[in-house]
């Protein structure tokens, strides 16, 4: 499907970079204005884009995450009215819907399937329903998917990586034997005719972790100009006059004040080299090789992990290592990938939970980051949506009919959803999509209560239900508002949580052999959107198999956090929601199209030629950012997440972000912890 991008004044560049061109792509007009859910619970600045009326959820992709890709207009609405009040007090208009669940679970997400599934495993007969507020379960866990030259491809929305646990006594070992999910994968095959060319399975590891010459770094800055560097320095491909690369675009590029393709460098192979050609003066890159490399060993303090949070990644860098802060900034992009915001403001403990480097110090293992086909089979893999796999399969156990096919990946994975079969009554499983829970409270004092009342909002009326418990498993950050009887301490512990957002792009090219005739698959660069993007090499499932090769589709994905180091936590957070929030799709579309010429005009990328779909996810509370004694408490105080994690009456809280560095397996555990709280 390829629809027309409403007719704008473009500007010539707008014009170079494509944006005229007949793509899949979705427009907000002057908008932009797909949000996630609450943060309308904490930002104003959008409030007065609401009442423009436009058109919030245009294409996205096809398939049954068409209508669901990162957050939706429907949740900000219902945000919008938390806010102001609408349901303070209990509306007197509410439909009773007579109906009495043993659990009712608020979340669909990853940690909301995870307490519905463990809830009715331990009680079979036990009626449970989950509500969830986008128009499919998952959360973050969801897929794009496009139809390119006749070719399906499939994106991650946002969770992605997974391991297999190959130890019976390691957590999730039982739980992939109870849902069935398979201990070896198939991906697709690289031609090594067209030679060697490594590929991350997933669009994290290429970051940090693996290690190899396929992965480019881009550098603008100033290259030293000493005859050393420059008889280094990789000569660009389509350098030459004549080469076509420097026709159309690059052409217009040198030309544009806006477009300077020539000013900067790639480097291959940038750690194997350690550094040797990049343009950091010696005592930087000597730094640079300690935080990756050190192997001088130093004497583990005394409780440990507690000693990691009571500081920040960067003070842990900067005054414990004493390196550069060049090696603060390299890291401060990645770390907000995967943790949410950058050093400055990020417990130590939180880099070292996601095996960030400088800690080898205190391992008697060197520390070598593995290339990907030295990655154990076990570990590294990443099904074609993300984590999207897992929650299908959570589903699929559930309640059999919502998936069509057989309990097999391949059935799991690309089976149609049946929404007609989630929320059958009568069932006593059952999952009610589109539907935003606003008030949450016990029916009298928590401590003798029976029952809970849970009024939510769907299609523009208000419901109104009965529980004997409830797992809230969305986020903090809303249900502080909607649990209308919780006590301060809960109330002062979620203050203590911070969020900040996440955009997660998928863009569909037509070919990628401006990527191969680099001799990368992924990429980092240190100026304009993002910090890096990847091509993967995907999970082959049943038909799902499409072909790796340069002249052939592919999606190339960016993960783009929001930090502003040298601001207070709080502070860095609202103002990545508010960016995500009024930033329009043209100018984000132009954001993204504008770096991808930059990077690899030289290569032979067209923007007007080579793009043929973009998907924006845009998710304003992504992360909760662990700062300094998240983990531990600090002062004396029990930690924050430690308070949430007790049962409030008939009430258990489940929420992924209590693990801190969020990730699948974790999520599960807050949900299998939740589901019992009830239990018992």
């Amino acid at each position: 499907m390829r629809t027309a991008n409403p007719t704008h004044s473009l500007t010539a560049e707008e014009k170079l970079l494509g944006m005229d061109q007949r793509i899949t792509r979705r427009d907000f007009c002057n908008a932009g204005l797909l949000a996630a859910g609450a943060i309308l619970l904490e930002t104003a600045a959008p409030l007065r884009l609401l009442a423009r009326n436009e058109p919030w959820d245009g294409y996205g992709g096809v398939g049954d995450y068409a209508t669901s890709h990162g957050n939706t207009a429907d949740v900000v609405r219902a945000a919008h009215q938390i806010r102001d009040g609408l349901f303070d007090n209990p509306p007197a208009g509410a439909i009773d819907t007579g109906e009495v669940f043993d659990c009712v679970v608020i979340g669909g997400g990853m940690s909301g399937l995870s307490a519905a599934y463990h809830f009715k495993k331990a009680n079979e007969s036990a009626t449970c329903l989950v509500i969830e507020n986008h128009p499919i379960f998952g959360g973050e866990s969801k897929q794009n998917e496009f139809i390119v030259r006749g070719q399906r491809l499939i994106g991650p929305q946002g969770a992605n990586e997974f391991d297999i646990p190959i130890d019976p006594k390691e957590d999730g070992y039982e739980l992939y034997r109870e849902l069935g999910v398979p201990r070896s994968f198939s991906y697709q095959n690289w031609d090594a005719q067209l030679g060697r060319l490594d590929f991350d399975r997933t669009n994290y590891g290429f970051q940090i972790w693996l290690d190899s010459p396929s992965f480019g770094f881009f550098f603008d800055s100033p290259w030293s100009a000493s005859k050393a560097a420059k008889k280094s320095e990789p000569r660009p491909l389509g350098s030459g006059p004549s080469d076509p690369a420097m026709q159309g675009p690059l052409a217009y590029a040198r030309g544009s004040e806006s477009f300077h393709p020539s000013a900067g460098r790639w480097i291959k192979d940038l750690w194997g080299k350690r550094l040797q050609d990049s343009p950091y003066p010696e005592k930087i890159r000597s730094d640079f090789l300690t935080w990756r490399f050190g192997t001088e060993r130093r004497e583990r303090p005394g409780d440990f992990e507690r000693w990691l949070d009571s500081m920040t990644y960067k003070d842990y860098l900067e005054k414990f290592l004493r390196l550069d802060p060049a090696v603060t900034g390299y890291a401060d992009p990645i770390m907000a990938a995967a943790v949410g915001l950058g050093c400055d403001v990020i417990s130590a403990y939180a880099a070292y939970q996601i095996g960030m480097p400088g800690f080898q110090c205190f391992s008697k293992q060197p520390a070598r980051p593995l290339p990907p086909d030295e990655v154990p089979s076990h570990t590294w893999h990443m099904f074609p949506g993300g984590n999207t796999g897992f929650a299908r399969y959570f589903v699929k156990a559930l309640i059999p009919a919502a998936i069509s096919g057989r309990h097999t990946l391949e059935d799991i994975l690309n089976g149609r959803v049946n929404f007609g079969a989630l929320d059958l009554r009568g069932r006593d499983m059952r999952i009610r999509l589109g539907a935003t829970a606003v008030r949450v409270e016990h029916e009298g004092t928590p401590e003798r209560a029976r029952q809970v009342n849970v009024t939510y909002t769907r299609y523009g009326k208000i419901y109104r239900l009965k529980a004997r418990g409830v797992v809230m498993a969305g986020g903090g950050w809303s249900t502080r508002r909607v649990v209308r009887d919780l006590p301060d301490e809960y109330q002062n512990a979620y203050r203590q949580f911070h969020h900040s957002p996440m955009l997660v792009v998928n863009v569909a090219v037509t070919q990628w052999r401006f990527l191969f005739k680099l001799g990368i698959t992924a990429a980092r660069w240190f100026k304009g959107f993002g910090f890096s993007c990847n091509l993967r090499r995907q999970m082959l499932v049943g038909r799902y198999r499409p072909r790796l090769h340069p002249d052939l589709p592919n999606v190339v994905t960016f993960y783009v956090p929001f930090y502003y180091p040298g601001l207070d936590i709080a502070e860095q957070g609202a103002r990545g929601q508010t960016e995500l929030l009024s930033t329009s799709y043209r100018e984000y579309e132009r954001q993204i199209r504008k770096q991808m010429l930059l990077l690899f005009a030289r290569s032979g990328f067209d923007p007007r030629r080579d793009i043929a779909g973009i998907i924006l996810n845009r998710w304003g509370h992504a992360f909760v950012d662990p700062q300094p004694g998240f983990y531990f408490g600090r002062d004396g105080q029990a930690a924050p997440r430690d308070i949430i994690r007790r049962p409030f009456g008939r009430i258990a809280f489940a929420h992924s972000e209590l693990v801190g560095h969020q990730y699948w397996l974790g999520a599960i555990g807050e949900g299998r912890r939740a589901a019992t709280q009830l239990l018992s």
